[in-house]
């Protein structure tokens, strides 16, 4: 896969393989999750690029979408099988099977894409996602971003992070929120040591990261929290180099099986930025006598 296609630079971070057409707008692609040391089941920040390299592939490769536009992400929402574990150890293999239903279209160019995605393990489906892509041309991305350059890459304030156990994560620089003014409260941490995240410079900050930032931010409100289901929708870019806060607050009481649903809201100076509900249950240990 040529990571142009999927905007990435670092090769160890193209998890798409190939691809093939089935029919007019549905495709079949491979990929593999990379085998990683962690403390949680699965990286959902593999699968969250998963789901987004296979939908810049196929709107490069097969929509005529220029290599030079912007990218713009609408919403992104996925559910999760129960019980998903993969292996840290080894590669897993899997087939991705993308269909696509077009909403705009300028000529040849497609300018934005739904896509439905369902991951592949072993023959079984382990997730599945729908998401909204749009595409703008740089003259319009300029004026969308109001003049506003790329900030000194890395060159912002770091602040301070959390426990890594405490959001799940295992390295001080894959997390991505600080201690916030009250308590369910954090400031988003964007630490370009993380390759995963921040691949290469750009002007804001990436789509993926509010995802982990909303993840780690249910493990702090509800530690052990194995989320199911994501859906995410995107009011507008969030500054690198200006404070963003997140917020969580439960949507309401455990549901009768024991699920959960949090709210994950990011705002900018004091404007919206993203809003993000997490379901799922709270992984509880068992003691034995």
């Amino acid at each position: 896969m040529p990571r142009e296609y999927v905007h990435l630079v670092h090769e160890d971070t193209v998890f798409i393989t190939g691809w093939k057409r089935l029919k007019t707008h549905k495709f079949l692609l491979t990929a593999v999750w990379p085998g990683s040391a962690g403390i949680r089941p699965y990286d959902p920040r593999v699968l969250s690029q998963l789901i987004r390299q296979s939908g810049l592939a196929i709107a490069h490769a097969e929509y005529d979408v220029p290599l030079a536009y912007q990218t713009l992400l609408h919403s992104l929402d996925y559910d999760v099988a129960e019980g998903l574990s993969l292996p840290d150890d080894r590669p897993t293999p899997l087939e991705i099977e993308v269909v696509v239903a077009e909403a705009g279209r300028k000529g040849r160019t497609a300018r934005s894409l739904t896509m439905e995605v369902r991951l592949r393990a072993h023959g079984a489906t382990v997730v599945t996602s729908r998401s909204e892509f749009g595409w703008v041309s740089p003259a319009v991305y300029r004026r969308l971003r109001g003049g506003r350059s790329t900030a000194a890459w890395g060159a912002w304030p770091l602040p301070a992070a959390l426990a890594p156990e405490s959001v799940g994560r295992a390295a001080l620089a894959d997390v991505v929120l600080s201690p916030g003014l009250r308590p369910h409260h954090w400031q988003l941490r964007n630490d370009v040591a993380n390759t995963l995240l921040f691949d290469h410079p750009v002007d804001h900050v990436p789509g993926l990261v509010l995802v982990e930032a909303a993840l780690q931010a249910a493990q702090t409100r509800l530690p052990g929290f194995a989320v199911r289901t994501v859906r995410s929708s995107y009011q507008r870019f969030a500054e690198l180099d200006e404070p963003c806060w997140i917020e969580v607050r439960p949507a309401g009481p455990p549901g009768p099986d024991g699920a959960d649903t949090l709210l994950v809201g990011g705002t900018q100076d004091g404007r919206p930025v993203f809003d993000i509900a997490l379901g799922g249950t709270v992984r509880r240990t068992v003691s034995h006598p």
